[in-house]
């Protein structure tokens, strides 16, 4: 069986985009600093067929500093799979994340990014905090630190900065 190429991002149906509408296609999505220093967030994507994930990654912005980490949760806040503290490296690039492929099957599951500073700038959509919060579809934990945990602490999410992030079933870069 050859399984499907698929590609998640916050925009996508099956993440925010799906619970937002086609409205959110016309969002811009502009560089800007990352709002605090170790602040995790985690964005939710609902699948119905089984895919094998090989790549995770985000978009950076004009400017890259420090670390970032980026990894796979399971709907209990369970990482599956993880990129470890990388050097953000590319500007106004995509940058790539090499992983434990793993295969993940129907369900919730969530991207989560953290950076550890306020000067590197990712790519980003800005959707009100109450329409964020309403949907309950991204999630942060305050203070992370500069990696994710193995196991995610869930929270409200007042902000309204929706990084540019995702996973793959291929190498993108």
């Amino acid at each position: 069986v050859i399984e499907p190429l698929v590609t998640i991002i916050p925009n996508s149906l099956e993440s925010v985009g799906g619970s937002f509408g086609a409205w959110f296609y016309n969002i811009p999505t502009t560089g800007a600093v990352y709002p605090t220093a170790d602040l995790a967030f985690y964005i939710p994507f609902v699948l119905t067929k089984p895919i094998t994930v090989v790549k995770l990654f985000c978009r950076n912005g004009s400017t890259v500093s420090g670390n970032i980490d980026v990894r796979l949760y399971s709907a209990d806040g369970t990482a599956l799979t993880a990129s470890g503290q990388v050097a953000q490296a590319g500007v106004n690039a995509y940058q790539e994340f090499d992983i434990t492929d793993v295969v993940i099957g129907l369900g919730v599951f969530y991207i989560g990014i953290v950076l550890d500073n306020i000067t590197g700038i990712l790519m980003r959509n800005s959707v009100t905090a109450e329409l964020l919060a309403a949907a309950g579809v991204v999630q942060e934990q305050l203070g992370a630190g500069a990696a994710l945990p193995n196991v995610a602490t869930f929270a409200h999410c007042p902000g309204t900065y929706l990084p540019a992030c995702g996973l793959t079933t291929r190498t993108v870069i």
